[in-house]
């Protein structure tokens, strides 16, 4: 499940320095120690999940504190607002080194048909993390104890990520349902989930695969809005928004979908996926659609699958018992949304360039707080 509360803050300029890889912290009590649930988590956590990323990208760069904890599945905190004008954002894309047929079209999209949007006046959040990966200074992260803080600084996270605890988990399903620890060996049993997928669910929102979009009350809310200083209603974009389409051409935009409840009108349509070419290709090569009603999943996952049946994606709004998705073996609809926000794959096929966009300014800084819950 995912909430989301504001706060506001005024912050001096910081350059943060560099990360590399993805770090995985763990808390060392142990009530939430992940190590105490099962022996080897933090490790493999470091190697096996945090090569995945540094296999499939140059510059995924972030410290997580992970935890065992009560809630859904899994829960993830993304740290403090950090706003860019849509135009910084934009130029910052362009100036990556990214290259390959999912960055060319994000960038060729971005200057065409963004960039005449309503979208093309606003400003952009983006997670700590891809702030550091696109070069742009000051972003702000959290404390273990949810405080704010520079990225870089000692203790200081890009996010936080809570994975439920076995008990919690049994408690809520009646002792039927479980979790299920790659490193442990032997076949993930059948009502089992498994660990790592929810923990790569919640890593890759941490990254940037997140929607401004809270559909944790009775209709759909943007609190980027307020948090921007946009007006009520503008519907102002995560990064990830800004790749969101319901037809070739046509942006499916956060204001449209402002007030719906647990069913879609006319002016927000169902059926809106993330492409990164405009609106042409369904970025999810197993085609599924986001979710985009106010019914507790989060608005930037993906909908319409059946457990027992798949395709089964990391990003996917519900969790199925027995389903095994990774980020490299799922179809890579992840790889293509990270690429296509600013995350620069490995080893591309080059590409012609693509135009870029100018502009330049940091906006405002405010918290934002994810929590997801799979059933």
């Amino acid at each position: 499940m995912k909430a989301k509360a504001i706060k506001y803050l005024l912050i001096a300029a910081f350059a943060a320095p560099a990360f590399g890889g993805i770090t995985y912290v763990c808390n060392t009590t142990s009530a939430d120690d992940p190590d105490t649930y099962a022996a080897g988590t933090c490790n493999y956590l470091n190697s096996t999940i945090a090569g995945l990323y540094s296999s499939a990208f140059t510059n995924a760069n972030a410290t997580i504190y992970i935890q065992m904890g009560i809630t859904g599945l899994g829960s993830s905190t993304s740290g403090y607002y950090n706003f860019v004008s849509y135009s910084s954002y934009a130029a910052a894309l362009a100036a990556e080194d990214g290259a390959g047929t999912v960055r060319a079209d994000a960038l060729a999209a971005l200057s065409s048909i963004d960039a005449s949007s309503s979208y093309d006046s606003d400003s952009v959040w983006v997670t700590s993390a891809l702030g550091t990966a696109l070069g742009l200074p000051n972003m702000v992260g959290t404390t273990a104890g949810g405080a704010a803080c520079f990225t870089g600084t000692s203790g200081c996270y890009n996010g936080i990520i809570t994975i439920t605890t076995p008990a919690n988990l049994s408690s809520e399903t009646g002792g039927t349902q479980g979790l299920y620890w790659d490193q442990n060996g032997g076949s993930q049993p059948g009502n089992d989930y498994d660990f790592y997928s929810v923990v790569e669910h919640e890593t890759d929102e941490v990254l940037g695969t997140a929607s401004c979009m809270d559909t944790q009350g009775a209709t759909l809310t943007d609190p980027c809005d307020a948090a921007s200083g946009a007006t009520a209603g503008t519907g102002t974009p995560s990064a990830v928004d800004l790749y969101r389409y319901n037809s070739s051409g046509h942006l499916a935009f956060n204001s449209n979908c402002i007030g719906v409840g647990l069913t879609a009108t006319v002016n927000c349509p169902a059926g809106a996926y993330f492409s990164y070419n405009g609106g042409a290709t369904n970025g999810n090569p197993n085609g599924n659609a986001y979710n985009e009603l106010a019914n507790g999943n989060d608005y930037a996952d993906f909908d319409a699958y059946t457990c027992g049946v798949g395709p089964y994606n990391v990003q996917d709004g519900t969790g199925c018992p027995g389903s095994h998705p990774w980020i490299n073996s799922d179809g890579g609809a992840e790889i293509n949304i990270l690429d296509a926000v600013g995350f620069n794959i490995q080893n591309p096929t080059p590409e012609p360039a693509t135009v870029g966009l100018i502009g330049a300014s940091l906006i405002g800084l405010g918290v934002i707080r994810y929590r997801r819950r799979k059933n």
